[in-house]
């Protein structure tokens, strides 16, 4: 039996150890003398009440199941209380004829019926179904037992003497409780709920101790002329005390239940031998008595009668319960079915061999299976590179049971891969069988923009750092390119120094590439876009081109009539055009074709689905195709990162791609690269289209030689080395010539200098004041005056992702001396100037 949870601080424990107690004494001293057995006989009734009362507090403390079968037992206790209060009163204090039929005799046989209802309990108790079904029961109980008590003790009394009398109750009340403690031991040896077989070990135990002290005692009375007030009467307590101890350690704990087990057939079987129960009526009247008068038989008759349409009515209301019940789960799983084949997840279930047991279209959707029944033909083991890895993680799902959100690469039915995001969890059947269960989500396109975001920060890094340096490298430039240029230009140089100083300038110009390259990598760079024709500037490039790639390279235009015009910095395009006819010049040692193609596209959402960045709408392509070896895969994905070259060591800088990437990227436009190895290559470029008629671009010619001007130009650098270089060329040149370091100073020259200023020359990036405020400040003094713009580094006081305001004017750095007196000129001689 479980262990009882005992509280020994109950009233109720107490009140009836003290109960028992209080009987010991009274047998002990006063016994068969009176009034002993009245005393010993109201003590019983006390501890039957306390016995119900046990009951109906664990009812308080129960749920469902629990709660009615404890509300039957207190009120099987409350029942036997009473009959036994209301006997001992007719025994011992009322005055009349025999009691043999007192009301006291027809309560101790019905007293335990609730009792019997209990057996016939079920979890469907609660519902409304079981609630019918239960008082049924019940009442089927009482007409069985009703009919007992009529034919067997009632209807013969007159006819029988005290003793044959009292000795055919026994009988009776011993069959009974023997019918009692049977049907509780049948339900324990046979409900399957641990639960369940709590309670009745609970109530049994007691009973079943009760009828045994009841037939001793019985037994005692007749053999040994025993009378009331004997120790037997301890047969009658004893178990009620039991009870007490045993209902008040009662807690419900559902994690003891088990849900979903059957709770088996015993109530109907009950039923079913409750209404086969009046026939042994019948057959008992005839052992005992031989015959059987007229009113008996239309008492059992109208009995049975009743008994079979409870029988059959109970069966119905089973049959329509079951019936419902069949027709939730198949309702249910219908929906189940409905959610496995319409889940947009793959659901799927194998054996542990890799044998398929189902599958939902979804799942044979990813894998590239045309339809569920060809994947269900397929193994598992077909979906992984090395069959041994399947084996290896169904070893780690056995220790682990379940893995949750795990990343894995399965191979589809053509060969290809998919990224998927599976949920597995290993179980077992009724037959304790293994199986797997589990979910598959495509992440593949997640996987891929993971990458593009992975690659996107690591190309922004490279950017950024770009960026941060070219300021102050320019600045450095400047210098160097602007000296080397004064000691170039003066004739009195000697030979020697003239030599060494080329070198420097060389070198410096090879440095001002890279910062180019790496500023146009970084999308910081100055354009300056203009409405152009992508055929014309193939046209203009074309001879240039034709010397840069050799005559072993074939060179073939295709130009789409009517291309309608992009807005771009024709110089950054036409920078672009030439990096990429450079790389597949490399891919062509040997010589082939080399294609340069424009045309008219529009792009739609699946295009736009397919290519990050790109919106639907109308462009204008340039591709650039080769014949040439091609670019693996896995190099494709790094192809436009700074500094990474397939080439040998000191045949590439790695940064030819990269500056067409960045440039393209600054522009709006989008470039992508299609290639197989051996096949060749194509990069494609898109550029919106615009309705605006193409610019004329004119060719500057380029002055033989410097400039001169007397106009006074205001010079803000915060570099000293640039600002004394600028100055000195500015005042070599003819121009007056104002110097500021930073805002401040600038401010006193705005209060104190009375002379007109004709020209800002300005750097964008400066502590404590950008250029764009300076220029806000000198125009506010001198509204005339003109301002240009010079810096290595993009700002967004003149620029708006990289592209310069309107009618703005810069001068990029570094910049040679005869560059900044011709942009110093232009901008002087200029109609329109900004405010």
């Amino acid at each position: 039996m479980p262990e009882s949870r005992l509280h020994v601080g109950s009233s109720l424990v107490w009140g009836a150890l003290a109960t028992v107690a209080l009987q010991v004494l009274s047998l002990a001293f006063l016994g068969t003398t009176p009034p002993g057995p009245a005393l010993s006989q109201t003590l019983q009734s006390l501890i039957a009440f306390l016995a119900g009362m046990g009951c109906l507090q664990a009812s308080l403390r129960s749920a469902e199941f629990a709660r009615s079968f404890w509300r039957l037992s207190a009120g099987a206790f409350f029942l036997w209380s009473v009959a036994q209060a209301i006997g001992t009163y007719d025994l011992y204090f009322a005055t009349g004829p025999s009691q043999s039929v007192a009301p006291s005799v027809i309560l101790y046989f019905f007293s335990l019926t609730p009792m019997f209802a209990a057996l016939f309990l079920s979890p469907a108790t609660g519902n409304h179904e079981g609630r019918w079904e239960s008082y049924l029961d019940f009442l089927q109980i009482l007409i069985v037992t009703g009919t007992i008590y009529l034919l067997f003790l009632y209807a013969p009394w007159w006819r029988l003497s005290d003793q044959e009398w009292m000795s055919r109750r026994a009988t009776t009340a011993n069959l009974r409780n023997l019918l009692l403690s049977g049907g509780f031991a049948l339900r324990v040896l046979t409900t399957r709920s641990r639960h369940q077989r709590e309670l009745y070990t609970r109530v049994g135990v007691p009973m079943a101790l009760y009828s045994l002290g009841f037939w001793v005692a019985k037994r005692g009375i007749s053999n040994w002329s025993a009378h009331l007030g004997s120790w037997f009467d301890l047969g009658w307590t004893l178990p009620f005390l039991l009870m007490v101890i045993l209902a008040a350690g009662w807690q419900e704990n559902p994690a003891e239940e088990e849900p979903g087990k059957p709770w088996g057939l015993i109530p109907i079987v009950l039923a079913f031998l409750l209404t086969l129960s009046l026939p042994a009526v019948v057959s008992g009247l005839f052992v005992f008595r031989g015959q059987v008068s007229a009113p008996e038989v239309f008492l059992i008759s109208v009995a049975a009668a009743l008994v079979v349409i409870c029988s059959f009515t109970r069966l119905a209301l089973t049959q329509h319960q079951q019936k419902r019940t069949f027709d939730l789960l198949k309702n249910s799983e219908l929906r189940y079915r409905s959610l496995f084949e319409r889940n947009l997840a793959g659901v799927f279930c194998t054996a542990p061999d890799g044998t398929y047991l189902d599958c939902n279209e979804a799942y044979a959707h990813i894998l590239g299976y045309a339809s569920r029944e060809e994947a269900l033909s397929s193994s598992a083991f077909e979906l992984y590179v090395n069959p041994s890895d399947r084996a290896d993680r169904l070893a780690r799902l056995r220790r682990k049971k379940i893995f949750t959100n795990m990343e894995v690469r399965l191979r589809r039915k053509d060969g290809s891969f998919v990224w998927a995001l599976q949920n597995v969890t290993l179980m077992e059947d009724a037959l304790r069988n293994e199986f797997i269960e589990g979910t598959i989500i495509d992440i593949t396109e997640r996987k891929r923009l993971e990458e593009q975001l992975r690659q996107s920060q690591k190309m922004e890094a490279v950017g950024q750092l770009a960026g941060g340096v070219a300021h102050d490298f320019n600045n450095l430039l400047t210098v160097i390119k602007g000296y080397s240029r004064l000691v170039l230009d003066d004739s009195r140089s000697g030979g020697k120094v003239r030599a060494h100083v080329e070198q420097i300038d060389a070198a410096a110009e090879r440095a001002v590439s890279l910062t180019r390259h790496l500023l146009a990598f970084s999308r910081k760079q100055v354009l300056q876009p203009k409405v152009i024709d992508l055929n014309v500037l193939m046209v203009n490039l074309d001879k240039m081109l034709r010397r840069l790639i050799g005559e072993d390279i074939v060179v073939e235009t295709v130009a789409a009539p009517g291309l309608g015009s992009v807005k771009a910095d024709p110089g950054q395009i036409e920078q672009v055009i030439m990096n990429l006819v450079v790389n597949a010049r490399d891919a062509m040692p040997k010589g082939g074709k080399l294609t340069l193609e424009t045309a008219n596209v529009d792009l739609d959402a699946d295009y736009a689905g397919d290519h990050d960045g790109v919106h639907p709408g109308r462009y204008v392509m340039l591709a650039v195709s080769d014949t040439g070896v091609g670019i693996a895969p896995e190099v494709q994905s790094r192809i436009f990162e700074p500094f990474f070259t397939t080439k040998e060591l000191g045949r590439g800088t790695g940064l030819g791609l990269s500056t067409a990437y960045g440039i393209v990227k600054q522009s709006g436009g989008h470039i992508w690269v299609y290639s197989e190895p051996g096949e060749g290559t194509t990069f494609k470029i898109y550029f919106a289209r615009v309705d605006l008629p193409a610019e004329i671009i004119p060719q500057a010619a380029r002055p033989a030689a410097p400039i001169r001007g007397a106009e006074t130009i205001l010079l803000v650098e915060d570099d000293e080395q640039v600002r004394n270089l600028t100055h000195s060329v500015l005042t070599t040149t003819g121009y007056s010539v104002i110097v500021a370091e930073n805002g401040q100073a600038v401010a006193k020259i705005c209060e104190q200098y009375p002379d007109p200023v004709h020209l800002l020359l300005t750097d964008v990036v400066m502590p404590g004041m950008s250029g764009a405020e300076v220029a806000k400040r000198v125009s506010a003094r001198w509204p005339n005056a003109k301002v240009l713009y010079m810096s290595g580094y993009t700002e967004n006081s003149i620029v708006h992702h990289g592209v310069l305001d309107e009618g703005t004017f810069f001068l990029p750095k570094p910049f040679t001396p005869s560059a900044l007196t011709n942009k110093v000129r232009e901008v002087l001689d200029a109609h329109t100037r900004t405010p």
